[in-house]
């Protein structure tokens, strides 16, 4: 039998091979259903080839309907060894006016020849809800011309000439056409929508070569009755900027969007059930169209050159300025903050700040952009701030001075410059005027200059603060670093369990059977419940007996056949869940071998086999869940006290950062560095610091100030400061070897063993060690969860995993050699002038020990009462006095 059925398949295949072949000629047939149909209701059109499978879908278009190509479907059928095979294609057309059509006869191509199938007429009504005119014409916007209907909006998939009867129309309009370069120029994009049914609008799309355009805000939506019609109107609305003169072209702008049509020859034609489901999706049928505008021209004019002042600011528009200064009564180097306000309606974008008309008599700092707010986009309103930092030098001065602001008005087309009045100021005498002089003692009137060498410098301050962050205890302060921390070795164990898990479920058939029980059981109850429900009691016997059976072996690691009282007793059941079960099986068998048995009988075995399953189901879970749900309990209050002291943290550190003017503080110590104030610049600079402020400049800076004024310990201090935030600062570097070479300091330079081992320490900021040891953490442990989840491991992770691995391995030996040296071993620094005895005994009769140079860098090792012990970076110790060092 199983040689005739081969011998049957061969000649049927070769009947197949040869006969298809042969034959030359195809048939051609095309049908199109309804041929009556309203405006919007789809229409279907099938076009059949007999005789050939691979022939391409023929091109179709209809004039007044929108096509689209459904798909092809195939068939191949054998009769008496006669193989024959055809192809259908079918396109969907959507009507788009009313009136009387011929469609066809359309055109197939195969192998060189050419068919033609019968044509249809089509009869196209209006709908009850369609407007029998045209498409609404809108009023056209000032300085644009009315387009005219057929070329307003048009498909992407129908000839332009229909577009006088669509229900669909998009076009794009500005106030007007003449405008200027850099000019802020409002568009509209609007859409009408007539008689049918839309959805998933989205957003248009422009083509603006040679335009910055700015984002489609929400559209707003209102109904517009044109010609007698009512219209929704969505109104999308934008700002344009012209870039460049000449003529540009904005658009066509694109939009796309569902149409929703009945479907035909459906029971939701009913009009009851059209009331309750009209957007139910197997009545409504989504046609996805894309819109299209025509057009528009700007004729874009270069600003005039004529009349143009020569602090033109770059501004396009019409603006008012506003100016305040605070405080107007203030000491002679003093700083002033002067805030300046634009508010107006045109382009900032490109706009320099304002300018003061002359700074006599002040220092003038560099102008910073404060806050901006604008109208949104499609809004050409706009308001920006401006701060600057003035410090009168000297008393004479008596007001700030004016400021102007000049910008190209649009409107009258002419350059204009803003002015405000001058601001009185009330500017005193400084109390002390002379400079702070340091002199030698025994030795009045005669100034120590500071011992440099020739040719020889320390570099320049800092003109920038920096980041001024608010100083820390540790670098681990923050608690959200620390809840962050766990996560991924959580997400890493989370991958590693479910793999095992995935491996003991393949590998493991008895893990597999015990994780597999419950649901197979609730599985077979199911069926037995529909047995039930049918009133089959012999295969609601079956089925029950049978699923527990099965359960029981699974659960409890048993044969299939040795399912009695005493091997579950074995097994560890508890005696209650033990007679249940022995009740189960005696009534079971009971009711399964009696002569009849009722619909309650059956229900009262189902219920007590649903019984014993939740039990045993709970008594193997139960332990595991309370212990998740305490632990879940414990993480979550461990996480609200977490989020509680970041909180109180972050609270902490604003109030800190709301220091009444931190840059005016540290560009008025600039001032008064750069007037060779060095002590009173030094004064300003600890103010930063003692209020809690810190960064690198700020410290480079205030070690600059005490260098210049004499004090090298405490220029070495804080340029060591300076080393632990900006380490790799090459001014930094500089300042410090040369500080150190004049004082003959002690500097602790690491062993050769120490860079090759801990390669990053003392050369990345501990802050920024911190941020890239963790973020290679995640990343390492992220990968290692990848490759426990991915089924293929593949050998690209394994690399992958190994390079983090190292670069963890050096960040963080790295990151340990730094905070332990850095952070948990106090350092200080010898800020004495000259040399500052060490002594083996904190007394001042002591022995001295040997003697420390001024900037030494020791370790802190022990402190009692005004002595503090100290060790140099060979090892030795000795005691010196609380006031001689400072502590890092």
């Amino acid at each position: 039998m199983a040689f005739r059925g081969f011998l049957i398949l061969l000649c049927l295949l070769a009947s197949a091979l040869f006969t298809v072949p042969a034959r030359a000629d195809i048939s051609v047939r095309a049908s199109l259903n309804p041929q009556r149909a309203q405006v919007g209701e789809p229409l279907t059109l099938a076009i059949e080839i007999s005789g050939a499978q691979n022939v391409a879908a023929p091109a179709v278009t209809a004039d007044g309907f929108d096509v689209q190509y459904v798909g092809p479907s195939t068939q191949i059928s054998i009769v008496n060894a006669n193989v024959s095979s055809s192809v259908q294609h079918r396109y969907s057309l959507l009507p788009l006016r009313a009136g009387h059509f011929t469609l066809g006869p359309f055109t197939v191509e195969y192998q060189g020849k050419t068919y033609q199938t019968a044509s249809f007429n089509v009869d196209v009504t209006a709908s009850a809800q369609s407007p029998q005119g045209q498409v609404p014409q809108a009023q056209a916007p000032q300085g644009q011309a009315r387009p005219a209907p057929p070329s307003t909006g048009q498909s992407g998939v129908t000839q332009p000439g229909t577009a006088a009867a669509r229900a669909l129309r998009l076009t794009v309009s500005v106030p007007q056409q003449d405008v200027y370069l850099h000019e802020r120029v409002p568009l509209d994009v609007t859409l009408y929508v007539g008689s049918i049914r839309v959805a998933n609008l989205q957003y248009p799309t422009l083509a603006a070569d040679g335009l910055s355009v700015d984002k489609f805000p929400e559209p707003s939506q209102r109904q517009q009755v044109i010609d007698g019609e009512t219209y929704q109107v969505v109104h999308f609305q934008t700002a344009v900027v012209p870039l460049r003169a000449g003529t540009l072209t904005i658009g066509p702008a694109s939009l796309q969007l569902n149409v929703l049509t009945q479907r035909r020859n459906s029971l939701f034609n009913d009009p009851f059930f059209q009331h309750f489901f009209q957007d139910d999706p197997f009545s409504t049928e989504r046609r996805r169209m894309e819109l299209h505008s025509d057009p528009i021209t700007l004729n874009v004019l270069p600003l005039p050159e004529e009349g143009k002042p020569a602090g033109f600011s770059g501004a396009v528009g019409r603006f008012t300025l506003q100016v305040s200064a605070a405080p107007t009564e203030v000491t002679a180097g003093d700083p002033i903050t002067l805030r300046m306000m634009l508010n107006g309606s045109g382009n900032l974008a490109e706009a320099t700040p304002p300018e003061l008309m002359n700074t006599d008599g002040f220092r003038a700092y560099e102008t910073h952009p404060g806050k901006s707010e604008d109208g949104g986009p499609g809004s050409t309103t706009i308001a920006k701030s401006f701060e600057q930092v003035l410090i009168p030098n000297d008393a004479h001065v008596r007001a700030v001075p004016a400021v102007h602001f000049s910008y190209f008005d649009p409107q009258t087309r002419r350059y204009e410059t803003a002015r405000t009045d001058p601001i009185a100021l009330v500017v005193r005498p400084p109390q002390n005027a002379a400079r702070q002089e340091v002199f030698a003692a025994g030795t009045p009137g005669q100034r120590i200059a500071p011992e440099e060498k020739l040719g020889h410098d320390i570099v320049y301050i800092k003109d920038d603060p920096g980041t001024l962050s608010v100083r820390s205890e540790h670098w681990y302060g923050s608690p959200f670093f620390w809840l962050w921390q766990p996560v991924p070795l959580l997400l890493f164990v989370a991958a590693a369990w479910y793999d095992r898990r995935r491996q003991r479920l393949t590998g493991d058939v008895r893990y597999a059977r015990f994780s597999r029980a419950g649901r197979q059981a609730r599985q077979g109850l199911a069926v037995a419940e529909k047995a039930l429900a049918k009133g089959e009691a012999t295969a609601f016997y079956d089925a029950v007996s049978r699923t527990m059976q099965e359960y029981l072996a699974a659960k409890l690691d048993l044969p299939p056949g040795a399912i009695d009282a005493d091997a579950v007793a074995r097994r560890g059941v508890p005696a209650d869940s033990l007679q249940h079960i022995g009740q189960f099986f005696a009534t079971c068998e009971q009711i399964r071998f009696a002569p009849t048995s009722s619909d309650g009988d059956m229900r009262g075995v189902l219920t007590l086999a649903q019984q014993i399953v939740r039990r045993l189901e709970r008594l193997r879970k139960l332990a595991p869940s309370a212990q998740t749900r305490a632990a879940a309990s414990r993480f979550e209050a461990v996480v609200r006290v977490l989020l509680i002291l970041g909180m109180l943290s972050g609270a902490a550190r604003a109030a800190e950062l709301a220091e009444p003017s931190p840059r005016t503080t540290f560009y008025h110590a600039n001032a008064l560095y750069k007037d060779a104030q060095y002590a009173a610049a030094a004064k300003e600079y600890e103010t930063l610091s003692e209020s809690g402020l810190t960064s690198g400049n700020l410290y480079f800076n205030l070690g600059n100030a005490y260098f210049k004024a004499g004090e090298k310990g405490k220029a070495i201090l804080n340029y060591e400061r300076a080393r632990r935030l900006i380490p790799g600062d090459p001014d930094l570097n500089a300042n410090l070897a040369y500080a150190q070479s004049l004082t003959e300091a002690d500097a602790c330079s690491p062993a050769l063993w120490q860079v090759v081992v801990f390669p990053l320490s003392h050369r990345v900021a501990t802050r920024r060690l911190v941020c890239a040891t963790s973020a290679l953490y995640t990343l390492l442990l992220l990968v290692l969860a990848g490759y426990r989840l991915w089924p293929v491991r593949p050998r690209w992770l394994v690399y992958a995993a190994t390079g983090l691995a190292v670069l963890v391995l050096i960040s963080s030996t790295s990151l340990a050699q730094q905070v332990l040296t850095d952070d948990w071993q106090p350092q200080a620094v010898v800020i004495s002038s000259g040399e500052a005895p060490t002594r083996f005994e904190p007394a001042e009769n002591g022995t001295v020990h040997f003697v420390l140079k001024e900037g030494s860098l020791v370790r802190v090792v022990e402190t009692r009462d005004s002595w503090i012990e100290v060790a140099r970076c060979d090892g030795r110790r000795g005691w010196i006095e609380k006031s001689a060092i400072e502590e890092l």
